[in-house]
């Protein structure tokens, strides 16, 4: 019989004074049910109420709490009879007293694999003020307490951006991924092992960077970095003959990559299934997919249709999706893989942003070995606007 649990916790409702004395802020208090099939008891709870509009987080370790009025997104993580639950809520309006109702699932867990461990794809600026191209990686993690080859792994964006919701004719975000870039470490499937916490680096331009731009860093170390030959004479890659490049399978650039460096687009790792290759893989029609949206603007609704590479999501090894956090819309790959999102700043033309980044959160260290949080929510597995190091996870 299907079982359905209530959980309600108390708290003493919190005053929150301004700055002037006598001024009180105007408060709400909020209390979530959590509705939990087959869920016989529910500890460790953890609350994100995420201020949109102030880039604020309020957290508490109960379901009902006050806060300041505002237009929240909200998350929940706890421990439902031993095994991470969680629950999430876009977009509500917390202007008086009100209860919540938020459908709790578990965690899916899997086997632990490589995880993007940091993203920096904000890029820097010179002591000038002026932007700087190049400096831009990603932190790949291995999460496991396996050995793991790296062979085949492929960095991926997504087409879709977080942004701008698209009406799609048919969703297709909880089977498979639109994206727009694809980039494979090579090998010949046990090349480049990784060991227990342990990470690789994959630049832009593996090079000394601080030598151009004392803001940035030397990646010249990195263990990969991706090359593009381009289309224009104008426009043109740095390539380090002394770091292996990324396999480029696919860009929707006829120049070079850049990662969207206002944290629009989305990035995840991902593997063809084995026996599949690049040349199967592109020459398969239901991987190369057109699909019909509305999308509305100030001067109007209109329709329009796009054809975009898929990834099933049943490939996809980690999913982080991204977006400012003021401007936020949806998530370009499914809640089935990424619950929530990251952020480095409230909009994306927001020039802190640049030398930020987001960095998953460590779970744990035992005997010096780093375990970092994968609950498959970015909100809560993720500190946000972080200062960029690439040798955080390395050293």
């Amino acid at each position: 019989m299907k079982r359905i649990f209530l959980f309600i916790v108390s708290l003493l409702p919190l005053l929150f004074v301004g700055c002037e004395p006598n001024a009180v802020e105007l408060t709400a208090q909020l209390t979530i049910v959590l509705h939990s099939d087959g869920i016989d008891s529910v500890s460790e709870i953890s609350v994100t109420a995420h201020d949109i509009n102030m880039n604020h987080d309020y957290i508490s370790d109960t379901l009902s709490f006050r806060l300041p009025q505002g237009y929240y997104n909200l998350s929940v993580s706890a421990t439902g009879d031993g095994q991470p639950i969680r629950a999430y809520k876009r977009g509500v309006v917390i202007n008086q007293d009100c209860v919540i109702e938020l459908n709790a699932e578990y965690v899916p867990t899997g086997d632990a694999n490589f995880v993007l461990a940091e993203i920096f794809f904000t890029g820097t600026e010179t002591p000038e003020g002026k932007r700087y191209l190049g400096d831009r990686y990603f932190v790949v993690f291995n999460n496991s307490s396996d050995t793991l080859a790296a062979d085949g792994l492929i960095l991926i964006e997504s087409d879709l951006n977080s942004v701008q919701k698209y009406n799609l004719d048919n969703d297709f975000r909880d089977q498979t991924c639109a994206v727009d870039a694809m980039y494979r470490i090579p090998g010949d499937g046990n090349t480049y092992r990784v060991a227990p916490g342990q990470a690789l680096l994959i630049a832009d331009n593996a090079m000394d960077h601080t030598a151009a731009n004392s803001m940035s860093f030397d990646l010249s170390t990195a263990d990969f970095e991706w090359y593009d030959v381009s289309s224009s004479a104008g426009v043109t890659d740095v390539d380090n003959p002394d770091v292996p490049n990324l396999d480029k399978l696919y860009c929707y650039t006829y120049t070079i990559w850049v990662p969207h460096n206002q944290g629009h687009k989305s990035f995840g790792l991902a593997r063809f299934p084995e026996g599949m290759t690049a040349e199967q893989y592109f020459a398969t029609e239901e991987y190369y997919v057109k699909y019909n949206y509305e999308i509305a603007t100030a001067a109007g609704t209109f329709s329009q249709s796009k054809t975009s590479y898929m990834i099933p999501n049943e490939w996809i090894v980690d999913a982080v999706n991204l977006a400012p956090s003021q401007t936020f819309e949806w998530l370009p790959f499914s809640e089935k893989l990424d619950a929530g999102y990251s952020y480095v700043a409230p909009t994306g033309s927001d020039k802190s942003r640049f030398g930020k980044a987001v960095r998953r959160k460590t779970r744990g260290v035992i005997n010096g070995r780093r375990f970092l949080q994968d609950t498959n929510n970015s909100t809560d597995d993720f500190e946000t606007a972080v200062d960029a190091d690439p040798t955080f996870f390395r050293n």
